[in-house]
């Protein structure tokens, strides 16, 4: 392949591009700035030879009202500014490689001619993919590549109710953006079990979470296997058997090069379908250069070719190739790309740059990584949210690979900063010392991006031993989450000690010191320096990184409950400021919590809501993303009356006011006395049992009473322990069969009934024989069993809790249990038994 081009012609030079958009809409500009005298014709199939693609689902929800603001360029506007030759609506056919000439046809008339070039450049693009699946070809189901799609999309969409895409990518995750502002039911499918495809599982929790409070239904590890007409809609058939009725369904599932002319004229194609061009983009004549989502360059991160189908990278594509045509040796070479993108989702960004850690993987290369998390601005300063980094490099040399982010505010600015270092070749030592741009309002003394590469140093010296998730602990560690009590209340950890950072050093003892031990927290910040404490101790210490933010066994396990105390963590937040509601008569007292790590917001509350007047209405604000469901919780479990929560660009505002029927425990006007009683005023209904015994009669008694209670208009929660922690077994293969058990634990699943159906009666159980004979009668008198007990019990909304330090001394795991049973301690029997006026032991 030549590197050459002659930068001077004997005769006036006819450059023909052929396709517009990015990339030859960008070589054609940029060839007439740099030749007043050369011809430049422009080929384009469709009627707009340079609109915004990028901004097509934006369009469609509403956000940008202007169509024309979409068309950059009209063919009129290109020939007035550039003398540009615009032939839009027509369409190349062949070329000719030996004559250099380019066979064309108008769409409209069918004329055919042949087209003579001195250079040609090919910006042809990618079209969306659509594979071969039953009814593929239905009315209803579309793509999303140009106005015109656009238009099709956004009529078809004012008509319809539920709207299926298919691909969970960065356009299929705007589209369905864009749909549910307009009002639509939306279902997103992706194959593989997570969104955004392109970045790494453990980064996109938010995004999911984000997706589902908006009422995005997403079906996840499932594809599509083909589509039905139905007479008022379609159906969508999934590789699962799942069937999804819906009214239209929109494919992003990404794209394929269109490569057609290309291949005809014997150019080289990578393995992907993609035209090899070097690093001026020229292809293998030396004539013919190839720009845009057609062409693959050189990965400049660990060589090897690559394609990356962005606008950014064809812009820049086609301006190089303009330069080596008029320019020659002279022309800057294109450096590749590293594929830097990013996607607003609702109140969450997330974005990537450079490798990830699947495809590092893929590629064979021994990598470190590391997860922080802090604010995107200083705490202290008003609106402070949460943002989290991820950076991957190289172990031989430190040198950065990657880089992933996603919050609600400022995402893109540490995604450019890590863009810039990739680009760079600098390694993550150089990261510490990285000089950006801090005021309170920007950033903060010490930037995400310098924490991201402390933490990294600190893995990559020896300092710490990461671990990344709890599944991947040493063998028979000891998990420690060294959290305030408080927000392990919130949230458990299955299975963990809880012993707060503060008192680590005088509860040493607690710890076997013959064992490993992994501490957590909620950021990954104080784990590492409980991690620090204990390895200075004598302990083989392993600090998890990110914490529970992105700990997977930790997201599905929600307690929320009434914080127990001050925390030693918390920081103080901006004084009470009272103001009149605008809604009511009600005077609202106005608490802002932002810049704020749990537990310290829901302390605030706490504080707050205690020295409330009746009339007065409590509105936080709050950065800390799990607060949207501490809340509630929070309300529930001490009977407050939650108004309203929202959550806007990262920022969450509650409202909350004494109830009107019962006053929360604890309460009492501002300024007065405790109560000695220090319980509720207004009346309780309903029971907390503890269910410590495994017998089947006792077990029946405990729930005949939940059920009564809920009947009665209460509220019931039973917390089950030792012994009651088989009712909730489930009926399936032997403990032996869960991964990761010791030795005790698996005897202790054997010798244990497994589920309601398996206890003994507590009298005449008679080798089982009595038990049996129970059964047959309470059938023969048509009385309840235990089984239907326990279902009546969850349709009427019990609560059932298991002791998580219970299940810990027996060796019983969360998967064990049947579905609906939530993990608790002490304070969440503590916490519901305020709630209630009949507590029993059973």
């Amino acid at each position: 392949m030549s590197e050459k081009a002659q930068p001077t012609y004997a005769k006036k030079l006819r450059l023909v591009v052929i396709g517009g958009v990015a990339g030859g809409a960008s070589a054609a500009a940029r060839a007439r700035r740099l030749s007043e005298d050369a011809e430049i014709i422009v080929i384009e199939r469709g009627p707009d030879v340079s609109f915004a693609n990028c901004g097509l689902p934006y369009h469609i929800g509403g956000e940008i009202q202007d169509r024309g603001k979409l068309a950059l360029q009209t063919p009129a506007t290109l020939k007035s500014m550039l003398r540009l030759d615009v032939r839009n609506l027509t369409e190349a056919l062949d070329i000719d490689r030996e004559a250099h000439t380019v066979r064309i046809r108008n769409v409209e008339t069918g004329v055919e001619e042949d087209l003579a070039y001195d250079k040609l450049i090919l910006s042809p693009g990618a079209s969306p993919l659509t594979p071969p699946l039953p009814g593929i070809e239905l009315p209803g189901i579309y793509t999303l590549r140009n106005l015109q799609d656009m238009d099709q999309i956004k009529e078809a969409a004012a008509e319809a109710r539920h709207v299926a895409i298919i691909g969970a990518g960065f356009i299929g995750l705007e589209m369905a953006e864009q749909l549910i502002h307009l009002g639509k039911e939306v279902a997103l499918v992706e194959l593989v079990d997570q969104v955004l495809p392109q970045m790494d599982k453990d980064m996109v929790q938010a995004v999911e979470e984000d997706l589902r409070e908006h009422g995005v239904e997403l079906i996840l590890g499932d594809g599509i296997d083909g589509f039905e007409k139905m007479s008022d809609g379609l159906r969508a058939k999934l590789k699962s058997g799942q069937k999804l009725e819906t009214d239209m369904v929109i494919l992003s599932i990404g794209v394929r090069p269109e490569n057609a002319l290309a291949k005809a004229a014997g150019l080289e194609l990578g393995a992907r379908g993609h035209i090899v061009a070097n690093a001026w983009m020229q292809t293998t004549d030396p004539d013919i250069y190839a720009v845009g989502d057609a062409s693959q360059t050189t990965d400049p991160i660990l060589g090897g070719p690559t394609a990356i189908a962005l606008g950014g990278p064809a812009n820049r594509q086609g301006r190089t190739a303009a330069d080596h045509i008029f320019l020659g040796d002279k022309a800057q070479p294109y450096p590749g790309s590293i594929g830097t993108s990013i996607v607003r989702v609702f109140d969450v960004a997330a974005g990537v740059t450079g490798f990830t850690e699947k495809r590092l993987r893929q590629a064979g290369v021994d990598f470190g990584k590391t997860v922080v998390s802090d604010f995107d601005h200083a705490s202290y300063y008003p609106g402070a949210t949460h943002l989290t980094l991820k950076i991957l490099w190289d172990k031989a040399d430190g040198r950065l690979l990657g880089g992933q982010a996603f919050g609600a505010n400022g995402v893109d600015k540490r995604l450019d900063v890590l863009a810039t270092a990739i680009k760079g070749k600098l390694t993550v030592e150089e990261l510490e010392h990285l000089e950006l741009a801090y005021a309170p309002p920007f950033g903060s003394a010490k930037d995400p991006v310098n924490i991201a590469g402390f933490s990294a140093n600190n893995i990559r010296s020896g300092f710490v031993q990461p671990v990344y998730s709890l599944a991947e602990s040493p063998a028979n560690a000891q998990v420690v989450d060294v959290r305030p009590p408080e927000m392990v209340a919130l949230k458990a950890i299955p299975g963990a000690i809880n012993i707060p950072y503060p008192q680590l050093r005088d509860r040493l003892g607690e710890l076997d010191p013959a064992r490993p031990v992994v501490t957590i927290c909620a950021l990954g910040k104080t784990s590492y320096f409980a991690a620090r404490v204990l390895a200075q101790r004598g302990f083989d210490a392993f600090a998890h990184v990110g914490g529970a933010k992105v700990e997977p066994s930790v997201q599905q396990v929600e307690q929320p409950k009434l914080p127990a105390g001050p925390s030693c963590c918390s920081t103080p937040a901006a004084p009470f400021v009272k103001a009149a509601s605008a809604e009511s008569d009600e005077e609202v007292v106005k608490l802002d919590a932002t810049g704020m790590a749990c537990p310290g917001p829901i302390l605030r509350v706490k504080e707050a809501a205690t020295a409330l007047k009746p009339g007065q209405v409590l509105e936080v604000r709050a950065s800390d993303a799990g607060f949207k469901n501490d809340l509630p919780a929070f309300c529930r479990a001490n009977g407050y009356e939650c108004l309203s929560v929202q959550k806007d660009k990262g920022v969450v505002v509650g409202r909350l006011r004494l109830s009107t029927d019962v006053l929360p425990a604890g309460w009492r006007p501002s300024g007065s006395p405790a109560r000695s009683g220090g319980g509720a005023s207004g009346p309780r209904n309903g029971a907390t049992l503890v269910c410590f015994s495994g017998d089947l009669d006792k077990a029946m008694a405990t729930f005949i009473i939940a059920n009564g209670a809920v009947a009665m208009g209460g509220k019931a929660t039973i917390f089950f322990t030792f012994w009651g922690l088989n009712v909730l077994r489930k009926d399936v293969a032997p403990a032996s069969a869960v991964e990761g058990k010791s030795f005790m634990d698996k005897m202790f699943g054997w010798m244990l009934p497994r589920g309601a159906d398996k206890l003994p009666l507590s009298q005449m159980h008679m080798a089982g024989m009595g038990t049996r004979m129970m059964k047959d009668r309470m059938k023969s008198k048509n009385l309840p069993n235990l089984l239907g007990l326990m279902e009546e019990a969850k349709k009427a909304g019990v609560r059932l809790v298991a002791c998580t330090m219970s299940m810990d001394a027996m060796g019983i795991r969360a998967e064990e249990l049947i579905d609906g049973v939530e993990l608790g301690g002490v304070a969440e029997f503590l916490g519901a038994s305020g709630d209630t006026g009949t507590n029993l032991f059973i």
